[in-house]
């Protein structure tokens, strides 16, 4: 078994989900796209918090780019309803985790870099 592999297995999942659910999604957004993020927070308003979220893609990114200048706090709940995998209504309700979670989504967005040279 390689590295990751044993890694993997000594993850601790979230409270209701499953290797099998982990799996599912992996095949459906892509192998290397599905993400553990343990929100908390400085205040210990909340003990800190498992949720499984997922890289934002092209469409999730194009609604939430919609949104971003003519209401922040929309595009903020987009994002969040697209990649967010676990415990959506439990975030939602929660100010402090909503932010957790945008800042653990936006930490993993797609960024891609280009090598761009003088014609």
């Amino acid at each position: 078994m390689d590295g990751k592999k044993a890694n993997q297995s000594n993850l601790s999942l979230p409270q209701g989900v499953t290797t099998d659910m982990i799996n599912a999604w992996k095949e459906r957004y892509g192998q290397n796209k599905i993400k553990l993020a343990t929100l908390s927070s400085d205040a210990d308003v909340f003990d800190a918090f498992d949720v499984v979220i997922r890289v934002p893609d092209r469409v999730a990114m194009g609604e939430f780019e919609k949104w971003v200048d003519k209401k922040p706090d929309k595009a903020k709940e987009i994002i969040i309803k697209a990649c967010l995998l676990t415990h959506t209504e439990e975030v939602l309700l929660s100010d402090d985790k909503f932010l957790a979670c945008f800042n653990a989504i936006a930490e993993i967005l797609p960024i891609q870099k280009a090598i761009i040279k003088n014609l």
